[in-house]
């Protein structure tokens, strides 16, 4: 994969999801709302538009997340590879109200409000957008088009395409016998910290549980054998071995009970 694109209806997370994707895969984020809006409202016109479009997808590698349905044959001509997040009118319309009054970076101001002509684009979605899409996939068969269906399948896909079996390095900040620093009497008992310069899905860096070791330390460098996914969190717990050890499932969620009990999850292999 080395020229994505990023496709959905307006509030299906599109811009999350390329973020996410972003921070695995190491390719250059282009959100097309940046390009197209002003911070005043306003925005470019077509041809400048088309023009700043043409010279991104003829670099050697990118995501680009955006819908923009006047532009779908010309990039997906470009790309080499497709996610269509397909998640329906619901999904997408409590999408949009969940980011009101949120900054991202995707856009160049912050929603305060429900824009009608919005909402009226994404009850139409279903059928004026996703034929001509579907339309476009059959046409370019070389494509690699990848449809998820909801959230929850979007981020098992990345863990166990993308996640699973990375190598990674980063920083212990809560070590075997230390505290929470919120909640004092609980206390570690295996080495938990972050990987530096991964994003994790609370905007912080990715946090890690590191199994291999049995004494304090700073720093730690291994492998993900597992992640354990927080179905009601935005937050995920990658499971680290720097032993090489290929944990079993019984002894991962042992060890990590004593904090994820306060949870509900399962661990994705």
């Amino acid at each position: 994969m080395k020229k994505i694109l990023v496709l959905g209806c307006s509030g299906s997370g599109k811009s999350t999801f390329s973020e996410k994707l972003h921070s695995l895969v190491d390719l250059p984020l282009y959100h097309l709302d940046n390009i197209w809006w002003k911070e005043d409202k306003t925005h470019i016109s077509r041809d400048e538009f088309d023009e700043k479009l043409d010279v991104l997808i003829n670099k050697d590698s990118w995501i680009i997340d955006g819908d923009y349905s006047r532009t779908y044959e010309v990039r997906i001509q470009a790309c080499d590879t497709i996610f269509f997040l397909d998640y329906g009118e619901e999904v997408c319309k409590k999408g949009i109200n969940e980011r009101l009054g949120r900054k991202r970076k995707d856009i160049p101001w912050v929603e305060y409000d429900i824009d009608p002509v919005l909402m009226k684009q994404i009850e139409e979605y279903e059928t004026d957008n996703k034929p001509v899409l579907l339309s476009l996939f059959a046409k370019y068969p070389d494509k690699k088009v990848i449809v998820l269906r909801s959230r929850e399948e979007a981020d098992n896909w990345l863990i166990r395409n993308l996640v699973i079996g990375l190598n990674v390095k980063g920083k212990i900040d809560r070590p075997i016998g230390s505290a929470h620093p919120d909640y004092p009497e609980l206390i570690y008992p295996i080495n938990y910290g972050y990987v530096e310069g991964m994003m994790g899905g609370d905007g912080e860096e990715q946090d890690v549980y590191v199994f291999g070791l049995a004494e304090p330390v700073d720093r730690f460098e291994g492998k993900v054998i597992a992640v354990y996914h927080r179905t009601d969190d935005n937050e995920d717990k990658w499971i680290v071995s720097i032993d090489g050890k290929d944990y079993s499932d019984e002894e991962i969620l042992k060890t990590i009970e004593f904090q994820e009990k306060y949870f509900k999850g399962e661990l994705i292999r």
